[in-house]
């Protein structure tokens, strides 16, 4: 029986690490499975991926035209896809009966949901979250942005470089950090 299932955390999760684990276990026992990215941040990496979904492609047709015979479809980065390609992915695991893995992010980096991930919240019929420490020990929830070393909450929610890095953090040392941004900037500091 298909299901489709959301495995979110924060960044620096291991979340794509285990769809290629996932994705090696499956064929070493040549198991059918698809391992498939949002080409939306991953346009220059595309050697561990099977396929690249575009922005407006129709993922149910793409799998019922192109993969007919998989028993899994993984999707890394599952925050990037649109409410409606996660419609679709409830509809390849309905009607096509195959089990969907979705990795991804809940929130951003100033908290805010991915339309994506608010969709497979509300459709995934199995929700794993996967636990992420802060640097002070205790759970991380959130993620915060570095841009040229320093943190930052304003921005793009999309942004990617060498000069761009993210962090995972609890709650408590995500509004002291969020506190002292705001204090920077409200000095001129920033």
């Amino acid at each position: 029986m298909g299901r489709l299932a959301f495995q979110y955390g924060t960044v620096h999760a291991f979340k794509s690490e285990d769809a290629m684990l996932l994705k090696n276990k499956f064929l070493k026992y040549h198991l059918p499975i698809k391992v498939m990215v949002p080409i939306i941040t991953h346009q220059e990496d595309v050697s561990h991926y099977d396929y690249l979904i575009s922005r407006d492609e129709n993922i149910y047709l793409t799998i019922k035209r192109q993969f007919p015979n998989l028993k899994l479809l993984v999707i890394d980065d599952g925050h990037l896809l649109s409410e409606v390609q996660v419609d679709q992915l409830l509809q390849v695991a309905i009607h096509l009966n195959i089990a969907v893995i979705c990795y991804g992010l809940r929130t951003d980096f100033r908290t805010a949901g991915f339309p994506g991930a608010r969709r497979l919240l509300e459709l995934a019929q199995v929700l794993i979250p996967v636990t992420t420490y802060c640097a002070c020990g205790k759970k991380a929830l959130f993620s915060v942005r570095k841009e040229h070393g320093k943190i930052t909450f304003s921005g793009d929610q999309l942004l990617k470089g060498k000069d761009v890095s993210y962090e995972a953090v609890c709650p408590t040392c995500y509004y002291r950090k969020l506190i002292q941004y705001k204090k920077l900037k409200q000095s001129g500091r920033m």
